[in-house]
């Protein structure tokens, strides 16, 4: 029996304030998927994802096309979304609970299931505006999954953890698959896409590529994609290709490699660019620009300029540093520039990359705003010391 049936599916947008277009987010999205199954989704950025799960879970009616789910459908598409902040997280479980038609007396059955599973026991009778992202997340997963679902709709949100609990994540997502649970899963992290589903759905530019076994599917997708989607840059405003180099594919990457969509704001990160030059005896230069709320956050430049002494692929990657990026999502244009004597041939992906920073440390949600948040140095002392008074009690420590 197939848990899900899309049939035609479109998602329209109307972008632009004085001159309007139409942006088509999803065409002719057609799928099922089986009961028990754990589906996959892949895709670079802009290719629809994230619209596809937000259609599926009612938060946006489709365009054209049908939709049909059987039973309860819960989505993780946003970090703590339904939580009410000057709630406790005791109190915030019932609220989402209810949210998803759950009777009190049935999470009550569940509730120590729910606190053991996030291993925040200690923080639950908190106000949730004092949650870090990580234990935002850790409580949104655990009432997700101990809620029993038949469907479960997860959007990249397994990257704010860390390791051990995403491990934790996604060993139960196995074991609520084999039970019956049925699973669409979105996400950068093709390690994570290949060892857990057992289909893959590619979409780019809002269509279906292919749909399989997912060892197939995530190799065709990382040898081939952005050569496909190259024309189709979300976001694309100027030329990605010249008469002398074109840029392949611009992708966040981990300090080990992986690739990845989300970023701890206390671990390194790096843009990394694959782009090919078609003829010899120039220079190539990089420059990336980052931008968050509307603002260049800032830019960067190689240093040095590497000389193509044969047509090829060629590739860059720039290192952004643990500690600078803030609590934010951020989007990257990507510069090439081919160089020989006073010839300067650029080549420009505007919006080649966006994603989301998460800082497991804060407990502000990015409330003061900033586009980067660099750990400086700080010197803390008292300059002048006052007459005590007795009916002030010593202030209780606050943690950031």
């Amino acid at each position: 029996m197939d848990a899900i049936q899309v049939n035609g599916l479109g998602k329209r947008y109307q972008i632009g304030s004085r001159t309007k277009r139409e942006l088509w987010a999803l065409q002719n999205v057609t799928f099922n998927v089986p009961r028990g199954t754990i589906l996959g989704v892949i895709g670079p950025n802009g290719a629809g994802k994230t619209t596809l799960l937000k259609v599926l879970s009612r938060v946006t009616p489709p365009t054209t096309g049908r939709v049909v789910g059987h039973g309860r459908v819960i989505p993780l598409l946003a970090l703590g979304a339904g939580f009410q902040p000057d709630l406790s997280g005791r109190e915030n479980i019932f609220l989402n609970a209810a949210l998803y038609g759950i009777a009190a007396p049935e999470v009550e059955k569940r509730i120590k299931e729910i606190i053991d599973f996030a291993g925040i026991e200690e923080f639950m009778d908190m106000p949730v505006k004092k949650y870090s992202s990580g234990m935002y997340l850790r409580l949104a997963f655990s009432v997700a999954i101990n809620m029993e679902p038949d469907i479960l709709l997860a959007d990249e949100v397994l990257a704010v953890g860390d390791l051990e609990f995403q491990e934790k994540c996604l060993d139960r997502v196995q074991q609520a698959g084999r039970s019956g649970m049925t699973v669409l899963f979105v996400s950068h992290d093709m390690t994570a896409i290949t060892r857990l589903c057992d289909q893959v759905l590619w979409l780019n530019a809002g269509e279906i590529i292919r749909r399989g076994d997912p060892g197939d599917v995530v190799a065709e997708y990382q040898n081939s994609a952005w050569a496909l989607t190259a024309s189709k840059l979300p976001g694309h405003s100027g030329p990605h290709i010249s008469a002398l180099t074109e840029i392949l594919s611009v992708t966040l990457r981990s300090a080990d490699g992986r690739q990845i969509g989300a970023v701890h704001a206390t671990q390194e990160c790096r843009v990394r660019i694959v782009h090919r030059f078609t003829k010899p005896g120039y220079y190539g230069r990089y420059t990336i620009h980052v931008r968050a709320k509307g603002a260049v956050a800032f830019r960067s430049r190689s240093p040095e300029d590497i000389l193509v002494e044969r047509p090829g692929i060629y590739s860059a990657e720039v290192r952004i540093p643990a500690g600078l990026l803030a609590d934010t999502i951020y989007t990257v244009d990507v510069n090439v520039v081919a160089l020989r004597g006073d010839e300067y041939v650029p080549v420009v992906a505007h919006n080649a990359l966006s994603f989301q920073v998460f800082d497991p440390a804060s407990k502000q949600r990015d409330a003061l705003g900033g586009v980067v948040a660099p750990r400086l140095a700080w010197e803390l002392r008292r300059e002048q010391v006052e007459a005590e008074s007795p009916d002030v009690p010593e202030p209780a420590r606050q943690s950031t």
